[in-house]
Formats: C-alpha cells, sequence, structure tokens
C-alpha cells in the first residue's frame, strides 16, 4: 500500500472508529476518544485490510507507541480551525514512522539478526547450505519469507499452505494449472512430496533422483525395464527429456508433440521389407507403431501388436507397398477385420455406428498396428470424448461438485473397463448386467446393499432396482456418486409415506 491509499484507508477508518464510540456512547463525535486498542484496530484494518485477524505490529515495539500518541492527538484537536492541516501532518508522520522507523525497531529487538537467530536451535537445517542444491531464500538468509515466527497454522510455521506459499514466487508453475493436462503429484499433492524446501543433493532439490522418484508412483513401469528393448532415456531414468514433471498440452505431459519429440533424437527410417516408407509416415504419429518405454520386440515395436504388424506380414491387410506411394487396404476396415476374427461376429451389430465406415469402423475403438494395452484399444479419453462431449462435461462438473470420486474408471477415464461398445447387447455397451458390472469391482458393497433385481421394482418406473438406480457415474450430486443425499432426500424418491 502507498502513502496515499495509506493516508486515504486511515482516514476513513478512524472516521468510522468515531462513529463507532459515539453510538456505544451516546457521545458528539468531537468529543469521543478512543482507546488505545481500538485506535490499533482501526490501525491496522488501515494498513493491512486483507488480514485484519492478523495483527502484525508487535505491541511492545516504540514505534507502536509513538504512532498511536499521533493518531489519538487527532481526537483532541478535532474542534481546533487548523485541524485538517494538523491531521495531515499527523498522518504523514505516521506513514514515514511505519515505512521507515518500524524496521529498525524491529530488528533492534533481536538478540541476533536473521537467520543466525534461527541457527541457534535449527542447528541441523544450517548443514543444508553445504548441499549442491540450496533453495535461494533459504541461502540468503530469508526464513521469514516464508515462515512465522511465533505461530501459525501450518505445520512448520509456514506462512500458508506449502503449494499456495510456493506458487507465489513460481509463477511460471503456477501458470502451468492452465494447461490441458496437469500431473496429478501437482494437481492433488503438495510441492514437498518431491522437492526439498531449504536443500538437496538433487537437482531442482528433488527428493530422489528423478528415475527413483517417479517410480515411486509409477511403480508399473518399473516391469517394462525388463524388456527386451527398453529406449535409453527411460533406463537411465531421465524422464524429464520427454515429459513435463509440472504440466503440459500434450498428452501424458510430453515435452511436445511426440512426432517432435521423437524427432529430435531419432529421424525417421521406417521400412517395410526393403521399401522405405519413412516419407509416407512423416506426419504419422510414431507412438502408434513404438513405445515410448520399452517393448518385448525390436525397435520399441508394441508394447502390444498386431500380430501381422509386428511379424512383418503387412501384406495380410496391405496392397503391396511402393515407395513414396500412398498405403492402401484390401477392403473397407470392419469387413477386413472381420475376415480373421470371425469370432466376434455373434456379438457385433451390423448397423451399430461404431462400426460405419464413416466413423473409422473397428479403428474407432482399436489401433492396427500397436497399442500400450493387450487389447489394443485406444485412448478413450480421445476417442470417446470427440463424440460424447455432453457426458463428460456432465462428469467435470460432478467431479468439481464433489471434489474426490473413488470410482476408479471414471476417474482415470477408461471407458472400456465398463463398456464395450460394439461387443454388448446389454444397454449401455456395458459388459455384464447392470448389477453384476459394479459389483465386479465392489465386492464388499454388493454383500451388503439394497434389495436389488428383477423382484424389486422402482415405483417410478416399475423397472428393477439396480446399482444406477440410485448411483450416477456421470453426474452424480452427492457423497457415494449417489443421485441425491442419502440421509433423506435420495430414500424419498420412492419411500413417501
Amino acid at each position: 500500500m502507498n502513502k496515499r491509499n495509506f493516508t486515504h484507508q486511515l482516514q476513513k477508518l478512524i472516521t468510522n472508529g468515531r462513529a463507532d464510540a459515539m453510538k456505544r456512547s451516546c457521545s458528539s463525535p468531537r468529543r469521543i476518544r478512543l482507546s488505545a486498542d481500538d485506535t490499533l484496530m482501526y490501525f491496522n484494518k488501515a494498513l493491512w485490510p486483507s488480514s485484519e485477524k492478523h495483527c502484525r505490529l508487535d505491541p511492545h515495539l516504540c514505534v507502536r507507541n509513538i504512532v498511536l500518541c499521533c493518531i489519538r492527538r487527532l481526537f483532541f484537536v478535532s474542534a481546533l480551525p487548523f485541524y485538517s492541516t494538523f491531521r495531515s501532518i499527523l498522518l504523514i508522520i505516521c506513514g514515514l514512522l511505519i515505512f521507515c522507523v518500524g524496521p529498525v525497531f524491529a530488528q533492534g529487538e533481536l538478540k541476533e539478526k536473521v537467520p543466525d537467530l534461527c541457527y541457534r536451535c535449527h542447528i541441523k537445517l544450517k548443514d543444508r547450505l553445504s548441499s549442491a542444491n540450496v533453495h535461494f531464500p533459504f541461502k540468503q538468509g530469508k526464513c521469514t519469507a516464508c515462515h512465522n515466527s511465533h505461530a501459525g497454522n501450518a505445520r512448520g510455521l509456514v506462512r500458508e499452505d506449502i503449494k499456495t506459499l510456493c506458487l507465489g514466487c513460481h509463477e511460471g508453475i503456477k501458470n502451468a494449472f492452465k494447461q490441458k493436462f496437469v500431473h496429478r503429484a501437482l494437481k492433488n499433492g503438495v510441492c514437498t512430496d518431491c522437492h526439498y524446501a531449504h536443500g538437496g543433493e538433487n537437482k531442482y532439490l528433488l527428493v530422489k533422483n528423478q528415475k527413483d522418484l517417479c517410480g515411486l508412483c509409477h511403480e508399473s513401469l518399473k516391469e517394462q525395464l525388463k524388456n527386451f528393448s527398453v529406449h535409453r532415456p527411460f533406463k537411465d531414468g531421465e524422464c524429464s527429456s520427454c515429459h513435463n514433471p509440472h504440466a503440459s498440452a500434450e498428452k501424458y505431459q510430453l515435452m511436445d508433440s511426440a512426432n517432435k519429440s521423437c524427432r529430435k533424437c531419432h529421424p525417421p527410417r521406417c521400412k517395410t521389407g526393403s521399401v522405405s516408407i519413412a516419407g509416407t509416415v512423416e506426419k504419422t504419429d510414431c507412438t502408434s507403431c513404438h513405445s515410448g518405454h520399452s517393448s518385448s520386440f525390436k525397435a520399441l515395436l508394441g508394447p502390444f501388436g498386431h500380430a501381422a504388424f509386428l511379424e512383418e506380414k503387412c501384406e495380410l491387410c496391405h496392397n503391396p507397398i511402393l515407395a513414396d506411394a500412398k498405403i492402401t487396404i484390401k477392403m473397407p476396415v470392419k469387413e477386413l477385420c472381420l475376415s480373421c476374427h470371425k469370432k466376434d461376429t455373434l456379438k457385433i451389430k451390423d448397423n451399430d455406428i461404431h462400426l460405419t465406415n464413416e466413423k473409422g469402423g473397428c479403428i474407432m475403438c482399436h489401433k492396427q498396428h500397436a497399442s500400450k494395452k493387450k487389447n489394443l484399444t485406444v485412448s478413450e479419453s480421445d476417442a470417446c470424448a470427440a463424440c460424447h462431449e455432453k457426458t463428460e462435461k456432465k462428469t467435470m462438473l460432478m467431479e468439481k461438485a464433489l471434489k474426490s470420486i473413488k470410482c476408479i474408471p471414471v476417474k482415470d477415464r477408461k471407458c472400456f473397463e465398463c463398456h464395450v461398445p460394439p461387443h454388448s447387447e446389454t444397454p449401455l455397451y456395458l459388459k455384464e448386467d447392470r448389477i453384476k458390472s459394479c459389483a465386479r469391482c465392489h465386492e464388499g458393497q454388493h454383500k451388503v446393499t439394497h434389495p436389488l433385481g428383477k423382484d424389486t421394482k422402482d415405483p417410478r418406473d416399475g423397472q428393477p432396482l439396480t446399482c444406477i438406480t440410485c448411483h450416477s457415474m456421470h453426474s452424480s450430486k452427492a457423497d457415494f456418486m449417489l443421485y441425491f443425499d442419502r440421509k433423506r432426500q435420495l430414500c424419498i424418491q420412492c419411500h413417501k409415506k
């Protein structure tokens, strides 16, 4: 707050103080004398209106007493002709004392200067100064930039919660929250889960080296190190060479699009037999054929893939491939797939919208060459949300309202865990009926649930009661992903008497 604003705020609040005191004593406002506590309260409000409940003036400092005397004088001279001029002079003196003299008096009260005073007790913390990497406020001895000196609401006497405190300086990380893909560790965790606050031996003050730190959450990736073919950056634990640890506009928090990221090190050299197809696949996403981590096949193909692709039998699906010529398939996608996958014809509806050639046929949900999943499915967050935008918006609103949801398939957008279009004849393309689909994971809840099944009817529509009669997977409004609050509102939807 500058001096002009300070003066304006103080004048306004002193006037309010007079009015408050007048109401209490029913006296003339020109004869009011505020108590020291009242005056200090209004003075603090003028200086720090956003922090009224925290008095930042030490009541034992000499500067406070001087300022209070100046302010109290205002109420004795208010009837004098030169009151306005005298008041302005005193207000300026108050401002100068606070901005110039105050810090000197505050520092003079300490037995030693900060940070030496802090190190008298925090002896081991001082050793962090010799670390390979030291946080700059700590290095400069600015302990009070992050910590309260006397008391606080957070552990370690930090001024605010850890995330808010850190983002106060690290604006770049704060802006990362605007990106489309934000690392869950950043979104749900705190900065000190990954970084030391004072000093450490690893770059960026990481609590462990990248390989071990990322492995704490991404445990499943450790098994991939045993594969036949392992990507060198992944093997060396250089995760940040491809991924942004905080947020990115690209999926999987890639530093750039897959093609740009890969081609920084690998110019395309793709071949089929002796024919180069590098020019043909130039704009193709590298990860549609290759794994970014490891694979059981050469050239990081896969890690899971179509047998014909992995065995390099391209002619089974494609017309003869020529250099620099467009690569074509022998017949429409649906017919081509079903020429081999005949066992699925009984489950598939010929007129299903997911199978139309306009939508891509089978490759709307499955990758024709390689995938990260055994059944070669695509990423649901891309494929499903492209058409089911309303469902995605409802789910996002539900997440915002409930703050946390525990249904993993919904939380991680693993649509194919429950829905298998067009391989199901059940409504909503569920893998099983509306009860068994949920009971596959919620075994415990299924044993103690409200009566369900064909013998229990919903009085509102006469349909059998199932899990999704009460629970909504995408538009819940209450805990446990219920349509209504379970304490009363939910039950009276049916039990009206």
